[in-house]
């Protein structure tokens, strides 16, 4: 049987477009491995490798599996596509919260083949489908001319189509829409294209007329499947966050999420902005008024809210000031004196510019950040607004957007004091803000008796992180590199008589208190050239909620400037990053 000619131009662009849908599915699976497992480039490079692995497999079916009618064959690969890359995220949704359910109840093993085995066969079935595809296309482009002369033509039409694709997926799609629909749009334009292969070129009418009605019947799924897109993703938002409030029994993989609360989100082009309202979730402490004096100095602070940035936590409104009164107090306490210009890098909801902003000796403050709409929202959304206190509109406040590694390498300004202020380096795209050449470059910002100040996820309890900080900002050339953790008392009289008065034994309510005081150490840097020659201490004369005498002495005991030894093989450098040390098998967990 022959098969019907389409022109090479209707041929062209059906590459062009078809490689565009692609490499999207590729692109969303990619995202939401990086996203439920963390490091982008190990995932990315994952879903890449086995997509081409998975076309040249398809590829060679094709070959082995010739077929009478090439439309029939076309048709057949692009419903097929349409299927896969419109189920490809709500499934890997499903695994990775079943994946996290298993874990819950013991069967970690399980649920990471649950997972990771649902993403390597997504990519693979699409990578083969995709192989099938292209053949075809080259195929019918030679029927129709007569001769073997349009590979290259179909080759380059398929590039181009990829090209489009590659751009549109980080500066068009992404920051506008849900990865859910992003994925229905891409299986929408495979199901049209096949419509029109069915309804012009199939040969017996009688037959392409009842898989004409097929195609409809599917493509008027994705279609009602695209309009319910946001519902759909913020039904997969919430599980995402809240899945634990169900129940930790598999069974309940797919239970209503009508009783968790809505998550406020916001897309830049840089990242997904979540402000999550947890009504259920751990509130104040009952102790923590015990040891905190926010809340009780103003009852209308922000409870039970927590930032993530693309899924990472952040901050938690029931307990941020224990990280930002630490992180900026404890670098001017121990100065000797107020610095007078100060260099803020990250920190765009403004917490930690509240604290700085209460120094009245501070005469300016230059905050870089790249993302402008975390800034606004800091800026407008009455719950950060109201915890940053309005300090990002302070006037002493100079703002850039702009990358932070960029602004530092070109900027010829001098501080007294540089802030870091960053996410943690789980992926190899952040690692390059905790990279040696980094840190050289804000040494050279740095005043003859400038300090930098960082925060160092992981210092507490990671022996490996703690050396390659240490020796990392100590290869740029710091002379006295200073780690230290924040600390609070483990027996707090006024929690420990609260907790006897609730019931608890004493050795329960110790427990308790010592645990509570465990989970709010926090690890932090500080670096300079040259130890200031004046007193160590200074009074900071500003209102602290947390930092008292007791805190402040048990976190300065060990606060020493000391030269570090450098371990050369544990330097974190962007030509050979020794973060992130993270395992990659690792189901990520948004608390």
């Amino acid at each position: 049987m022959s098969n019907p000619t389409a022109s090479p131009r209707v041929i062209y662009t059906a590459a062009l477009i078809l490689a565009a849908c692609s490499l999207l599915y590729e692109l969303l699976i990619a995202q939401a491995l990086a996203t439920f497992a963390a490091n982008t480039v190990t995932w990315y490079s994952v879903t890449v490798g086995l997509y081409l692995a998975g076309m040249g497999l398809g590829a060679l079916l094709h070959d082995q599996n010739p077929t009478t009618n090439l439309w029939v064959r076309f048709c057949k690969v692009e419903i097929a596509l349409s299927a896969a890359g419109a189920i490809a995220v709500p499934l890997l949704h499903f695994a990775h919260t079943g994946g996290l359910l298993l874990e819950l109840n013991g069967l970690t093993f399980l649920g990471h083949v649950l997972f990771f085995g649902t993403g390597f066969v997504l990519i693979t079935t699409i990578g083969i489908l995709t192989g099938f595809e292209l053949p075809v296309l080259i195929d019918l482009a030679n029927t129709a001319s007569g001769s073997e002369r349009l590979t290259n033509r179909v080759l380059a039409s398929d590039y181009a189509g990829s090209l489009l694709a590659g751009l549109a997926f980080p500066l068009i799609l992404m920051p506008n829409l849900s990865l859910v629909a992003i994925g229905h749009i891409a299986a929408v334009l495979n199901i049209i294209l096949a419509g029109i292969a069915l309804y012009f070129f199939l040969q017996k009418p009688h037959q392409s007329s009842l898989r004409f009605v097929a195609t409809g019947l599917i493509a008027l799924v994705l279609a009602m499947g695209l309009y319910f897109t946001e519902p759909m993703d913020r039904y997969f938002t919430k599980l995402y966050y809240f899945y634990w409030d169900q129940s930790d029994d598999v069974k309940q993989l797919f239970a209503s999420m009508d009783n968790a609360e809505d998550v406020f989100r916001v897309r830049s082009p840089y990242q997904r902005i979540d402000l999550v309202y947890d009504r259920e979730g751990e509130g104040p402490d009952p102790i923590n008024d015990f040891y905190s004096s926010k809340f009780t100095d103003n009852p209308l602070q922000p409870k039970n809210y927590v930032l993530f940035l693309n899924g990472d936590f952040q901050l938690a409104s029931n307990y941020e000031e224990y990280y930002h009164e630490f992180f900026a107090h404890i670098p001017i306490m121990t100065n000797g004196a107020t610095p007078r210009h100060i260099l803020v890098m990250g920190g765009g909801d403004g917490l930690l510019l509240r604290e700085l902003v209460k120094y009245p000796d501070i005469k300016s403050i230059k905050h870089v950040d790249l993302d402008r709409k975390l800034i606004e929202l800091a800026t407008t959304h009455p719950v950060l607004s109201t915890m940053n206190e309005g300090s990002l509109n302070d006037p002493r406040i100079t703002r850039h957007f702009d990358d932070a590694y960029r602004y530092i390498r070109n900027t010829s300004e001098k501080f007294d004091a540089i802030y870091l202020d960053f996410p943690d380096p789980r992926d190899y795209n952040l690692a390059k803000l905790y990279s040696r050449e980094f840190y050289h470059f804000v040494r050279q910002r740095l005043t003859a008796d400038g300090f930098i100040a960082l925060d160092s996820p992981g210092l507490r309890h990671d022996k490996e992180r703690r050396e390659i900080y240490t020796s990392t900002i100590a290869a740029a050339g710091y002379n006295f590199v200073t780690p230290y953790i924040s600390k609070i008392e483990t027996i707090n009289d006024a929690a420990f008589k609260f907790l006897r008065a609730s019931g608890h034994e004493d050795d329960k309510a110790r427990k308790i208190l010592a645990s509570h005081a465990a989970s709010l150490r926090l690890g932090f840097i500080t670096a300079r050239d040259n130890w200031p020659d004046r007193p160590i201490f200074q009074d900071p004369r500003v209102e602290l909620h947390v930092i008292n005498d007791t805190r402040l002495f048990l976190t300065l005991r060990n606060l020493i400037p000391n030269l570090p030894a450098t371990n050369p093989d544990k330097v974190n450098s962007i030509f050979r990053p020794t973060l992130p040390s993270g395992d990659i098998w690792n189901i990520r967990d948004a608390w």
